[in-house]
């Protein structure tokens, strides 16, 4: 089957994930986003769709849990007004319970949502919620097949998240043959990194397009996600328990000291007030395991009109 696939791309807003793919996702192509509970992937929708809207193009959010009112308050949360952007034609909103949910009928639905604004983008949250919807997997399958397909022959561009179970370890993308959809798949992952849980993204593949193949750490605060740098380790990331790189670098270095002191690796120069919301860690705790580092040469300083902002001697 030929699509209208156009040659431009279709960016998150974040710079880094937008680099791994490329500059972009390929305008015209489904996405799915798949993770653990928690991990990020309604918000990297989120993302997704609010940047379109930035850009002058509308969208639409087709959600099973989250109604209209709690959808605005968690997007509000991270400096988005979804209110205003439905009130200027930009954006669509179709909530419908999974237990409520007929597939004929929600198609028809999500169909008018798209047309009446126009939407480029189209975020559905998630397939775990629509499979609950639909007993019947071969049914279910069909339904997300002709959907995406449909929007795809109009070059809308759809992300779709996905749950799965296992926070580490061995894992499965998708059931019932649903991955085969996707022309692209983005995974999340919790990691213990240090006696630190962390967050961890990689890209598995982008249909007909260049991807990067690193793994990268990112963090979630009041502006929404942040992808630092990729993770310096050996071995084992994609099971959740990395092997880091033992350079001479973190020799007699407390593990805290450590994990410090790769956080500014990957997230370059940083206030204190940024390394608290990067890592965890107490403003107290900060402030002397930076003191430690500056001693020995590690971490300088740079007394600045904003502020000092602290930085990883590479």
């Amino acid at each position: 089957v030929d699509y209208a696939v156009a040659s431009d791309r279709v960016q998150f807003g974040l710079p880094r994930l937008d680099e791994m793919v490329d500059g972009g996702l390929p305008r015209g192509t489904a996405t799915m986003v798949a993770g653990g509970a928690g991990t990020g992937k309604s918000l990297m929708g989120l993302h997704f769709i609010a940047n379109g809207v930035a850009e002058g193009e509308p969208g639409a959010i087709i959600t099973f849990q989250e109604n209209p009112t709690q959808l605005r308050q968690i997007a509000r949360s991270f400096g988005w007004d979804l209110a205003k952007m439905e009130k200027e034609n930009m954006l669509a909103h179709l909530y419908q319970s999974p237990v409520e949910i007929q597939p004929d009928i929600h198609t028809e639905l999500v169909k008018q949502a798209v047309a009446r604004v126009g939407a480029k983008r189209v975020l559905i949250d998630s397939l775990k919620d629509l499979e609950i919807a639909t007993p019947d997997k071969v049914r279910f399958r069909d339904y997300i097949y002709s959907l995406v397909d449909e929007f795809k022959r109009s070059g809308i561009t759809v992300l779709f998240t996905n749950e799965i179970p296992e926070l580490f370890g061995t894992f499965q993308i998708s059931e019932f043959g649903i991955s085969f959809i996707a022309d692209n798949v983005i995974l999340l992952r919790y990691v213990e990194m240090g006696g630190y849980m962390s967050r961890a993204l990689s890209v598995l593949k982008v249909r007909g397009s260049q991807h990067s193949k690193e793994i990268r750490e990112f963090t979630i605060n009041n502006s929404g996600i942040r992808v630092a740098g990729p993770i310096d380790a050996v071995t084992g990331i994609m099971g959740g328990m990395p092997v880091l790189d033992s350079s001479v670098r973190y020799r007699d270095i407390s593990p805290v000291g450590q994990y410090l002191l790769r956080m500014l690796s990957r997230y370059g120069a940083s206030e204190l007030d940024e390394l608290h919301d990067y890592t965890g860690l107490e403003l107290d705790v900060l402030r002397e395991q930076l003191a430690a580092l500056e001693t020995r040469g590690l971490v300088i300083n740079a007394n600045r009109k904003n502020g000092t902002r602290y930085q990883a001697v590479l």
